[in-house]
């Protein structure tokens, strides 16, 4: 889309003044004509008497808003218009000239083209869809990567904040509280996961969180009761303990 630009002191310029409220709004009209269709301000007067009226169209003629072929005026971008046409006044002192709207036109299609196809001059993939960065990418030079996806470091650690927004999701949960050994166990696990699964992210602590507040303790290993060394016999194991003593002694079985 076009614009056609209209200075913001347009409305008490003498030549505005001079012309009135009709003839002006057949020069907006036309302004804009002009910009979509990108003539460099030149204006059919087929379109002129389509949009104004004869009486308009002199006025604006007169008061130098437009003008007619075979104008004299001085200002070196104001064009010549042809037969049966008119030129807006330093139409392109405020307005690009066609060949500058196509130009850009053909840049951003170029730069769509290349960002469909996932080549450089685009961040998107195939698709233009975003594209996962490599674990070898690196921020630019250009002071945009401060925000880029980037894989984690293999020394990260959590901060205390993560660390205690994990822990109160574990208590709210009725979950043991993490030792600092299973804090840095945790730890070990989740950077080797990121580095395994080669994931970029912007940012590690609510991902570890996550973790750290699923992170299931064992219980202690054997999984049966210790018994200590010392402890009394029960009146059985006293029973079973006599009998055998006796069966040593008098050699029966």
């Amino acid at each position: 889309m076009s614009w056609f630009a209209v200075d913001d002191s347009a409305h008490s310029h003498p030549k505005v003044v001079a012309a009135g409220n009709a003839a002006l709004g057949l020069w907006l009209r036309c302004g804009t004509y002009a910009a979509q269709h990108l003539t460099d301000g030149i204006v059919p007067g087929a379109v002129a008497r389509m949009y104004g009226s004869k009486t308009q169209i002199t006025k604006l003629v007169t008061v130098g808003l437009w003008h007619e072929r075979g104008h004299t005026c001085t200002h070196p971008k104001c064009a010549q218009p042809g037969p049966d046409e008119y030129a807006i006044h330093d139409y392109l002192e405020y307005n690009p000239t066609r060949a500058q709207v196509q130009g850009r036109k053909e840049r951003e299609a170029e730069k769509k083209r290349r960002q469909r196809a996932g080549g450089a001059g685009g961040d998107g993939g195939p698709g233009g869809a975003p594209r996962q960065p490599r674990l070898d990418e690196t921020p630019g030079a250009n002071g945009t990567g401060h925000n880029r996806a980037q894989p984690i470091p293999a020394d990260w650690q959590p901060s205390e904040a993560d660390v205690r927004a994990a822990q109160l999701a574990r208590a709210e949960s009725g979950r043991e509280q993490l030792t600092d050994q299973q804090l840095a166990a945790v730890t070990r696990k989740f950077v080797q996961r990121q580095l395994d699964d080669r994931t970029c992210a912007v940012a590690w602590g609510g991902r570890w969180q996550q973790w750290a507040e699923n992170e299931r303790t064992d219980p202690p290993p054997g999984g049966g009761v210790v018994v200590p060394f010392n402890a009394p016999q029960t009146k059985g194991q006293q029973q079973r303990a006599g009998l055998a003593r006796l069966f040593e002694q008098t050699g029966e079985v």
